[in-house]
C-alpha cells in the first residue's frame, strides 16, 4: 500500500472528507478506501493514513511459494530524473537478480476456489490480502553475481563448502542512487550512475546438519548479517559490485548508555549479540535493514533505518562515499597481515 505521513499541526481540514476516521474495527480493513491509523507510541503528533487496502506482490517459480522480503525501488530518482515513473520489487538479491515491474495501485482479485489454500510458510490461510494479487508488467533476472569486495571473518574460520550463511540472499532495503562524485573511485568500468541496495542473509539450521557435531557449536543459529550491492540502473539490472557481510550495532556500547527518552526494551537486546566461532561481536544477533534513504537536504548522505533483534529500532547516518568504499575499495588500503 501507500502510506501518507505528515504532521497534525497541517489541520486535518485540508484532506477535507477524503480521510475516514481512526478506528479499532478491524472490519474497515477490508474495505478498499484510505483510513487513518492510530499511533500506538511516540504521541500522537504524527499522523499515518494508509492511503488504500494492501495489495499482494506474487513471485515466480520457488518463490511463487517462498517469496518475502521484497524491497521496492522506485524510477524517476535524484540521478534519472526524466525516467518514466514505474515501481519495481525486486524479489532476489543473488545468486540471481530477479526484478519485477508492477503497479502498486492495481490488483486482480485472485478467486477463493484457487489451488493454493495455505500459505506454505507457518500454514497461515490464504486470505482476502494475499487474494488481492498486485497487476504486473514485466519481469527480468540477471544471473551476474560479482564476487563480494571483501570478505569476513567466516570465510576463514569455515573454509569452503562449511560457510555457515545461505547462498541467497534478498531484501533488505533498495535503493539510494550513486552519482558521478561517488563513483570518482576506481570502479573497474565507467559507471556514471548506479543504484545501491542493502541485502541480508542468515545462518540455515539446516546448514549445521552437514557440519561435524563438534562444529554445530560454532555456527549458532539465526544470526544475520548485511552487505550492500549495486546495480545498473535500467533492465535487467545487472549487479555489478557487492560488499562483504557486516552487520549493524547496539544503540549504545551498553544497556545503560543509552542517550534521549529511555527504551525500555533497549536492555533486552544485548542478552543476544551475534556469535561465531565462539567470538562474540558487538552487534545484535538479529540486524534487518528496512529502511535506506538519501538523507533531505545531504545527497552525500543516506540513512539506514534497521530492526536490533525484532524488538527494538535505530536510524543511522552513513555517507554515500563510505558505501563506495566498501563496494569499490582501493586494494592499496586493504589491511594485510603476515601469516607467520
Amino acid at each position: 500500500t501507500k502510506l501518507m505521513l505528515r504532521d497534525k499541526e497541517m489541520g486535518n481540514d485540508k484532506m477535507g472528507g477524503l480521510l475516514g476516521d481512526v478506528t479499532s474495527d478491524h472490519s474497515q480493513f477490508k474495505k478498499d478506501t484510505n483510513f487513518r491509523l492510530k499511533n500506538l507510541y511516540g504521541g500522537d503528533q504524527l499522523e499515518v493514513t494508509l492511503m488504500h487496502q494492501f495489495n499482494t506482490i506474487w513471485g515466480e517459480g520457488k518463490s511463487k511459494i517462498f517469496g518475502k522480503n521484497y524491497a521496492l525501488f522506485s524510477l524517476p530518482n535524484s540521478t534519472h530524473p526524466d525516467a518514466d515513473e514505474v515501481v519495481y520489487a525486486e524479489q532476489a538479491v543473488y545468486p540471481d537478480h530477479i526484478v519485477k515491474q508492477f503497479l502498486p495501485d492495481e490488483h486482480i482479485a485472485w478467486p477463493r476456489d484457487h489451488n493454493i489454500t495455505w500459505r506454505q510458510r507457518r500454514n497461515f490461510k490464504i486470505d482476502h490480502i494475499i487474494r488481492r494479487r498486485a497487476k504486473e508488467l514485466t519481469l527480468t533476472t540477471s544471473s551476474k553475481d560479482p564476487l563480494p569486495s571483501f570478505f569476513s571473518a567466516d570465510e576463514h574460520w569455515f573454509p569452503g563448502n562449511k560457510i555457515p550463511f545461505k547462498e541467497f540472499a534478498h531484501g533488505g532495503a533498495c535503493c539510494v542512487s550513486l552519482g558521478p562524485d561517488e563513483l570518482d573511485i576506481d570502479t573497474g568500468a565507467n559507471y556514471e550512475n548506479l543504484l545501491v541496495g542493502v541485502g541480508h542473509t542468515l545462518v540455515k539450521y539446516t546448514k549445521k546438519h552437514k557440519l561435524p557435531k563438534e562444529e554445530q557449536l560454532l555456527v549458532p543459529d539465526t544470526n544475520y548479517v548485511s552487505f550492500f550491492y549495486a546495480f545498473e540502473p535500467r533492465p535487467p539490472f545487472n549487479i555489478v559490485a557487492r560488499s562483504g557481510y557486516f552487520c549493524l550495532g547496539f544503540e549504545s556500547e551498553g544497556p545503560d548508555d543509552e542517550g534521549g527518552q529511555r527504551n525500555p526494551y533497549s536492555a533486552l537486546t544485548h542478552n543476544r549479540p551475534l556469535s561465531q566461532n565462539n567470538e562474540t561481536f558487538s552487534c545484535p544477533q538479529i540486524h534487518y535493514v528496512s529502511t535506506l534513504v538519501e538523507k533531505v537536504g545531504d545527497p552525500s548522505s543516506v540513512v539506514i533505518g534497521y530492526g536490533i533483534n525484532d524488538c527494538t529500532g535505530r536510524l543511522v547516518e552513513v555517507a554515500k562515499s563510505e558505501i563506495s568504499r566498501l563496494l569499490f575499495p582501493d586494494p592499496f588500503e586493504l589491511v594485510l597481515e603476515d601469516a607467520t
